[in-house]
Formats: structure tokens, sequence, C-alpha cells
């Protein structure tokens, strides 16, 4: 902002902007007010962003390798183990310290493929599949869900020009359908068509990745990859037995991890630039329909407290805020959302 300006505030954002939830107010002052990254209020909310509740709860699981148990994979059990935290202190734009760098180089010594893709199994684990199952064959294979994802956090720790980084970003083209996305159930099943959630996580790779190194084959990918989502216009289905929407997709979650809903669809989509591209009106009306008048969106929904998440007793190392209460993370994404479609104007005198 320039020096003496004033700024119109929608209804909302000085909730956001409150400094007792420093990421919160980093990502309000950096994405809707547009503030510099090296500016001195940004710098300040990230280096408060270690204090912040929930960040301390994941943080204070680990062991003093840095790493989350077990320390023979990253992926299981869920919520739990290493890949989980890192997702989550990667939304909440935790600056990496050597725990968390040792924790990366973990997963990436563990979880990535000759091919550069990521894999749920590790090897320690496929080694005990083979020892209860005698006389049968374990593979290991892609999951672009976890890759993108991965892809993704590392880019936020800082690993932008690491060779294995490259290596998985360089891999997700290459494991596109013919219908523009991606499907986790692919090659190992007879799929033909992709998935939401296999197909936001590449993409939301795509969005962290600079413009200015993208390669072709990048920009292909995404282009492809946004219009699979763009042509079911965000949230709608033209393949499975839901004659309109996708069910799970129309409630509002946080975090994200690797599932989908239309507010993670859009603001990635956004992101990427589809922003004003007719095709998501749908999605913004959703969203808008949901506003309460003081400008703020509930909390609808956290996929580790799903019922079929409490049915295996999963739970996750933090719950980060009240279901069915007004969610700052879910109106910071959806403020994220209207700002790059334009139906958030934030006017400066």
């Amino acid at each position: 902002m320039a020096p003496g300006s004033r700024t119109m505030k929608p209804p909302g954002l000085d909730w956001l902007l409150e400094r007792e939830d420093p990421p919160i107010r980093l990502f309000a002052l950096r994405d809707i007010l547009g503030l510099s990254p090296k500016s001195k209020e940004v710098l300040e909310a990230r280096e408060q962003i270690r204090k912040y509740s929930p960040v301390r709860k994941v943080l204070s699981a680990r062991t003093k390798d840095g790493y989350w148990l077990p320390k023979e994979t990253c992926y299981t059990p869920k919520w739990t183990s290493t890949v989980w935290p890192l997702m989550l202190l990667g939304e909440m734009g935790f600056t990496p310290d050597e725990g968390v760098k040792r924790a990366c180089e973990q997963f990436l010594d563990l979880h990535q493929l000759e091919n550069g893709a990521f894999t749920c199994p590790s090897p320690p684990e496929v080694k005990r599949w083979v020892r209860r199952h005698p006389g049968k064959k374990a593979t290991r294979w892609e999951e672009p869900c976890l890759t993108g994802n991965m892809i993704r956090t590392l880019l936020v720790f800082g690993y932008g020009e690491d060779r294995r980084v490259k290596k998985a970003i360089d891999w997700m083209p290459e494991h596109q359908l013919d219908d523009g996305g991606w499907n986790c159930n692919y090659p190992e099943k007879k799929v033909k068509h992709s998935s939401f959630m296999s197909t936001i996580e590449p993409l939301w790779a795509y969005a962290e990745i600079p413009r200015s190194k993208w390669t072709r084959k990048m920009k292909r990918s995404a282009e492809q990859g946004a219009e699979f989502l763009l042509m079911h216009r965000v949230y709608k289905s033209d393949h499975h037995h839901w004659k309109h929407s996708l069910p799970f997709a129309t409630a509002f979650h946080f975090p994200m991890y690797y599932y989908y809903d239309t507010l993670h669809g859009l603001r990635v989509l956004a992101k990427l630039g589809y922003g004003d591209d007719e095709r998501v009106r749908d999605a913004v009306h959703l969203i808008l329909s949901k506003r309460s008048p003081d400008g703020r969106w509930l909390l609808e929904g956290d996929w580790s407290r799903e019922p079929e998440a409490q049915e295996n007793k999963r739970k996750a190392l933090v719950d980060v805020e009240e279901l069915w209460k007004p969610s700052k993370w879910v109106t910071l994404n959806c403020f994220r959302a209207l700002a790059a479609t334009g139906d958030l104007v934030i006017s400066r005198k």
C-alpha cells in the first residue's frame, strides 16, 4: 500500500488481522491487502507463527530428531505420522526449523520412487508386507495426491531448487489421464475418469511455483488439469451417481490435507489465473451464499473428524478450530478466492 493510503476493509477482514492468530494475519496482510512479503508487518507476523497454539501442539508431538512417529514410514498412521503435520505446517506458513528439515529429508528418502513420484508405502513397509504374504510380490505405486501435496509443502519450505522436488514436478504431467486430471487408482485399477481429489493436489503444487519457472510442459499440464475441474464447474459431477453436485464438496473444510471441496477448488483455480472464467461462477455463488452478515464463514468440516475417521479411531494431532463455528481459516480462504475472482474488492483512497 502506498504511504498514507486508507483501505476500505470489507466486513470480516479486521477479524482476520487480529494478532492472536499470526499465520492468518500474515496471509491476510499478504494475500488480501497486498503487502510485500518483506514488509515489516508481514515479517513480524511470520516470526510469531511458532507461538500459534495449533503449531505449538504439532511441534510438541515430534521426536527429538524432528520427525513424527513411526520412524519407518511418514504416511501411516493417518493424521499423526510425519506427512500430515508437515502438510499442516506448510499450509500455516511455518518457517522450517532444523527438525522440520530433517523430517522433509526423511520423507524424501523413504517415499520417492526412481521416476520422481512420491508413494505411500515405504521400503520397510513393503518388506513387512512381503514377510506377511510369502510368495506374493509387492509393488510401490505412484500417488498423484501425495506427490502434489508434498511438492507444494516442500516448495513452501524452500525446496524449490532441490533436484528431487524438480524430479517430482517433472513426473506430474506423465501421469495425467486423457480427460486432463489425475486419479490415484491409476494405473493399478482400470480407471478412465479423473478424480477431483487426485487432481487438486498437482494443481495446488503448480499454483505454488512462480510462473517464471514454468516450463511449456508444466503450463500445458496445469491447463489440462484446470480444464478438468472447469468442465465440471468446480464441483458438479457428470460421472458418478450424484446428479448435480458432489455431496462432500459443498461443505467447507480446514485443514484440506489431500481432500477436496468447492472452496479449495476455486481458490486453487483462481490462483492459477482462472478467476474470470465463466465456469467458476456457480462456485462463487455457493461461497457467497454461505457468508454471514458479519463477513465470516463457518467451519463445516474437518476431514480428520469425519465419521469414517472417527470409526477408525483416527485423531489428528490438533483440532485447529471448532466445527460449525465461525472459522478464520475458512474465511481467509473465501477472501483469497473471492479477491481473485473480483467478487471481493478492497478500494484504496
